[in-house]
């Protein structure tokens, strides 16, 4: 039989994180420990870390909703997939630390990565800012070898962004460096169509919610 205990905890970013809905200098998340009551030193840890106006399951409520849910995994030592459903990161949350509980380490899963064979292949992600600072950002993500550079974009002037993207291009083909870009729904509808046409010119791989939901 296991408790559940809730530590909050703040992140701060070294550098701010820009995105259309705003700059993260910041972020909370919550870590969820399951603790054995017969045995203390049996825990498993999980954490919730949605980020306000971006995660679909963020709210001002949203400590005390944890908090509820929570509750409920302890009264049923058991995690209610379906009645998560709608809490994405909570039920992340809680699936990690019951597969940390269950497995008595931290190597969750049996796989050439969880065994230290293998890395995860990743993109460089490119955050929002000015457009002399995101060219910065570009050019270290370049030089240390990424082959996938991924741009927020929707903060700034399009045609300067377009510009940043024009510069990776005019350096790296399609082959050598794959672009891809995430408006977390910058665009409006009525404009959308249009910035798609002049992004798939420059080759790009893919957008990430170039409209917001709704």
């Amino acid at each position: 039989m296991f408790r559940i205990e809730i530590i909050p905890y703040t992140l701060r970013f070294k550098q701010p994180a820009g995105t259309s809905r705003g700059v993260y200098h910041e972020h909370r998340i919550w870590y969820v420990l399951l603790r054995d009551v017969e045995d203390p030193s049996h825990v498993g840890i999980g954490e919730c870390a949605p980020l306000p106006d971006l995660s679909c399951d963020y709210s001002d409520r949203y400590a005390e909703t944890l908090s509820d849910y929570c509750r409920i995994t302890e009264q049923e030592q058991q995690i209610n997939t379906e009645l998560l459903r709608e809490h994405s990161s909570i039920l992340f949350g809680l699936e990690t630390a019951m597969l940390h509980y269950r497995q008595r380490s931290w190597q969750l899963w049996d796989t050439p990565f969880s065994r230290g064979e293998t890395g995860i292949t990743i993109n460089g992600l490119i955050w929002m800012g000015e457009f002399r600072e995101m060219m910065q950002q570009i050019e270290a993500k370049l030089e240390k070898g990424f082959g996938c550079i991924k741009l927020k974009i929707g903060a700034i002037d399009f045609e300067k962004e377009l510009a940043l993207l024009r510069f990776i291009r005019s350096h790296y083909s399609a082959r050598e460096v794959e672009l891809r870009v995430d408006a977390n729904g910058a665009f409006a509808p009525e404009e959308a169509l249009e910035k798609l046409h002049r992004l798939a010119e420059l080759k790009i791989h893919s957008i990430e919610q170039p409209i917001r939901a709704g």
